[in-house]
């Protein structure tokens, strides 16, 4: 397991998810299939009751937003699980500029946590995902600066591909169409929405898309959410009906859909009784009088048939897809649990039909017109491939004894086929296919030959012996309740790429100052658009059920036992032979220091041989030559070692780029880490992290303070910074809360802490007591549950929606010049206020008491004066502060201006050094 995992206790999520039967379509073949990160089984009656849902309609609805947790949840989970069609939801963004309330990562890590977390929901409401390339820059309220960060052409290009390659006759824009008092990202969802709509079928349109093989498509209809404009609601749906499968009703299972994004503190009740959700009609369908989403367009399986431009096909593809239909009804009435195999006849004449629609466009359209109908029949041959399958108790599965794999070796692969139920599964073939976006080239690999005595299955031990395991030669077939394994020894050529997001494989690109677009351009047209690319290796089972033929295919995944929970399942991974990871990613650095820093760097080791070699810095001028360090690791060891830095003369204000490296001793050189971001919740994602320290030289003065104590918030990564910077810093606990407060300086309360720390609520009277007695207590933004819970010492309000300034260039205001916030012990001035990121601030107070004196004054372009941003009030011999400064971004971020006026907040009590 990769050292840089970050430790989070298991969940038992999996399990709720296992127990709705929902699995993301992008992780698995299909949005039926099996879970690869939960244990092998057939699907049982749910896979087979959804499949035969999805082979009775030709449903298929396209949700457009802004970001993460703007989806109709209700709304998907309605389509997918209620209706048995296809729901997608477009998010043009990754959520990056948000908060998060389960850990430490911003920006990109926080991006993958939520794109994960909207698979984890997709998973339970049964749709899928995609994105555009766009960067979440954080909050704006203009719809141009939006547009120009995020150009109009990129957002209609992306937007238009995920409709083509989707095919929606729906499309329900969260937004509408035009600009309004709202989110400026929000009004740039909705008019790329409602303009794609018009686009996507237009065959002049965009033809860089024809040239990835994506043909026009022509939604039919366009609705609205009037989820925040209820007059404008022409459509109400129930979302009452209760799914069979796990006995939930659809607005109970998108609560639970909704609820997975955690890291925005978005649970929710899974209520009993009735509800709906509504929609806006805007164009196309059945007109403003629907009484449907779908009213107006034919949603039967042989509409499929209408997309075929020949007529020939057009007419026997739609008698082959009538009998689809029918037989799946009829298959679908009789199910039963005890029988579930009396469904493989039906299945399998269902399976044949839909194989002959797509032989009869294969033989008579032209390749340039057939790719839509061909995908639309193949996803339905997923479908009854799935039901097939596990209706005939037929479980496949593919795992290995690594987690990590590096270039030029070799490793074992076991895949099995198990046949549980009663006929013989015949013409088995089975193969690995390594993804094309990973580099491995080259075509299937083929199982290595039938040998006398089969080896024990990877990730086994000798406490939990395999099943015995037939082996089973190419088109063989595998008897009744037999169980056949099959093993493979792949390479990882030497030229394969690392396991990382397809679209962290380049640096940002666009506007802004450090990009506002992913750059996917080496990328693949097929993972264009999804949450993220295909696993490394996948089995294909390829095998005849009742004379049809079917594939199923399983991602290769690293398994093992673990003697408390049993058995774990996680995500293969080709990772750095060595990696590098320092211990910090910015220093900031205040030019008079003359002391040398001492920077701690983890080197670690993936190979399976020992590995020598020495880390070196390389640094810009003025900074003096480093001295490396040798190092040996072991086969998968790992050691913590020290970088001497010493202290440049002549240091000058500025961000300075410094590079690590570990150079083995046959002269590979490595400069990257590789960490997971692991939650319980979401599968495992590795983010690149290049071995690169930036020093932010700052002009910097502390005040003389013996002891700062700091209660850590949500998201909060100040306290090291504030600490690296020579700020004598000690987290307060629950005991230090309840013990002696008198002995710090200052007590500084991060964001959102009322949130995330119980004992600090608790304690929050002693805290006030302690600011009365002579303290300093500084308080960083909170949210409306600090004003519900009346913590400030004296009155103090914040508006709904909440005051914030978003632009962060906005002009500043010091309303109290001579203030010794302003001039000790740093003289604060106008480029105090430069390079600020993403915000000026946000949850601002709006109304006060008196006793707080405002401080400064800032406002969005158009916008209203705000000064609520900094409040400064006398309470007993000590201070009180609340701050809506974005300090929480700031100071990670290295801002010379916010460490400079946190040392003069942090000197407002004039308790330094007693």
């Amino acid at each position: 397991m990769n050292r840089f995992v970050k430790p989070i206790a298991a969940s038992v999520l999996s399990l709720m998810i296992a127990s709705v039967g929902a699995v993301s379509a992008q992780e698995a073949r299909g949005p039926l299939a099996p879970q690869p990160l939960e244990p092998a089984g057939t699907g049982g009656i749910a896979t087979v009751e959804r499949a035969l849902a999805k082979l009775m309609t030709h449903k298929r609805l396209l949700v457009v937003a802004a970001h993460p947790d703007d989806e109709d949840t209700s709304l998907l989970t309605l389509i997918a699980r209620g209706m048995g069609g296809e729901a997608a939801y477009l998010s043009l963004s990754r959520g990056e500029g948000g908060q998060n309330l389960i850990g430490p990562e911003l920006g990109v890590g926080l991006g993958l946590i939520r794109s994960r977390e909207l698979l984890a929901a997709r998973a339970v409401d049964g749709g899928r995902q995609f994105f555009t390339r766009a960067f979440d820059f954080g909050y704006t309220r203009s719809l141009d600066e939006t547009l120009t960060l995020w150009p109009r052409e990129v957002l209609l290009e992306d937007a238009v591909r995920v409709i083509r390659r989707f095919k929606p006759q729906v499309i329900v824009s969260i937004f509408p169409g035009v600009p309004h008092p709202n989110h400026g990202q929000h009004q740039a969802a909705g008019v790329t929405a409602y303009e794609a709509f018009r686009l996507a079928g237009d065959p002049a349109a965009l033809p860089r898309l024809r040239q990835e093989g994506l043909l026009p498509w022509k939604p039919q209809a366009l609705f609205r959410s009037t989820f925040f404009s209820p007059d404008a609601t022409t459509l109400v749906l129930s979302t009452a009906p209760v799914d069979p499968i796990t006995g939930k009703s659809i607005e109970q299972l998108a609560m639970a859909s909704r609820s997975m994004h955690r890291s925005q503190d978005m649970g929710l009740f899974q209520q009993l009784g009735p509800d709906d959700t509504r929609v806006g009609w805007v164009e196309g369908g059945a007109g403003a009088q629907s009484k449907d989403l779908f009213e107006g367009i034919d949603t039967r399986v042989t509409a499929i048939a209408a997309v075929i431009p020949e007529k020939y096909a057009r007419r026997h593809a739609g008698e082959h897809l009538e009998t689809v239909a029918v037989r799946a009804e009829q298959v679908r009435r009789s199910l039963s649990p005890s029988r579930l195999s009396d469904a493989v006849p039906g299945l399998a004449e269902i399976r044949k039909n839909l194989r002959a629609v797509y032989h009869l466009v294969e033989d008579r359209v032209p390749e340039a017109e057939r790719r839509p109908v061909l995908e639309l029949i193949q996803e339905k041959i997923d479908a009854a491939d799935l039901a097939l399958a596990a209706a005939a108790g037929v479980a496949v599965d593919a795992f290995t004894e690594r987690e990590t794999l590096i270039q030029g070796e070799t490793f074992p692969v076991r895949a099995v086929l198990w046949n549980s139920g009663g006929g013989v599964v015949e013409n088995v073939r089975v193969t690995l296919l390594p993804t094309a976006d990973n580099e491995w080239g080259g075509g299937p690999i083929e199982p290595k030959p039938p040998g006398q005595e089969p080896p024990p299955a990877p990730g086994t031990s000798p406490r939990a012996a395999p099943n015995p395991a037939i082996q089973v030669p190419p088109g063989g077939s595998v008897p009744a309740g037999q169980l056949a394994g099959y093993d493979f020894e792949p390479a990882v050529p030497a030229q394969a790429a690392l396991t990382v997001p397809y679209f962290l494989r380049k640096p940002l690109a666009g506007a802004g100052t450090t990009g506002s677009l992913y750059d996917w351009s080496d990328s693949p047209a097929s993972v264009k658009g999804e949450p993220f690319g295909p696993p490394p290796l996948t089995a294909r089972f390829s095998f005849t059920i009742d004379g049809a033929a079917v594939t199923l295919e399983r991602e290769v995944v690293h398994r093992h036992r673990d003697q408390a929970l049993g058995e774990i399942r996680r995500p293969l991974r080709v990772v750095p032979r060595v990696e590098v990871q320092a211990a910090e990613d910015l220093l900031v650095w205040p030019v008079a220091r003359r002391e040398p820093r001492r920077l701690q760097v983890t080197v670690s080791s993936n190979a399976r041989e020992a590995v020598r070699g020495r880390l070196e810095l390389s640094a810009p001028a003025p900074w003096p030559a480093v001295t490396p360090v040798p190092f040996a690791l072991e086969p998968g060891g790992e050691h913590g070692l020290e970088l001497v830095i010493p202290a440049p003369r002549g240091l000058a204000p500025g961000r300075y780029d410094l590079r690590l490296s570990a150079v083995l001793a046959d002269g590979q050189r490595f400069d990257l880490a590789v960490p997971v971001l692991d939650y319980p919740h979401i599968r495992p994602t590795p983010q690149p992290d290049p071995a690169r320290l930036e020093v932010s030289a700052a002009d910097l003065q502390l005040p003389p303070l013996k002891r700062v104590g700091y209660v850590r918030g949500a998201s909060d990564r100040v306290p090291e910074f504030l600490s690296q910077a020579g700020v004598p810093l000690e987290m307060v606990g629950i005991r230090e809360l309840e013990g002696d407060l008198s002995r710090y300086d200052a007590i500084v309360v991060g964001s959102r802490a009322y949130e995330t720390d119980p004992a600090l609520a608790r304690a929050n009277p002693r805290l006030l007591d302690y600011a009365r007695a002579g303290g300093l207590v500084i308080v960083q933004y909170q949210q409306y549950p600090f004003i519900q819970g009346k913590f400030a010492p004296l009155a103090l309000d914040i508006a709904r929606p909440h005051d914030r300034v978003t632009d962060e260039t906005a002009a500043v205001r010091v309303l109290a010049p001579s203030h010794p916030l302003f001039t000790t012990p740093n003289r604060i001035g106008p480029e105090d206020w430069q390079g600020w990121i993403q915000e000026r601030g946000l949850y601002f107070a709006n109304t006060w008491d008196p006793a707080y004196v405002p401080l400064l004054s800032m406002a969005d372009p158009g916008g209203p004066e705000l000064r609520g941003g900094l409040l400064v009030a006398p309470l007993g011999k000590g201070h009180y502060v609340y701050t809506g400064l974005a300090f929480f971004r700031q100071i990670p971020a290295g801002v010379p201006g916010a460490y400079r006026l946190f040392a003069n907040l942090l000197a407002l009590g004039g308790r330094g050094g007693k």
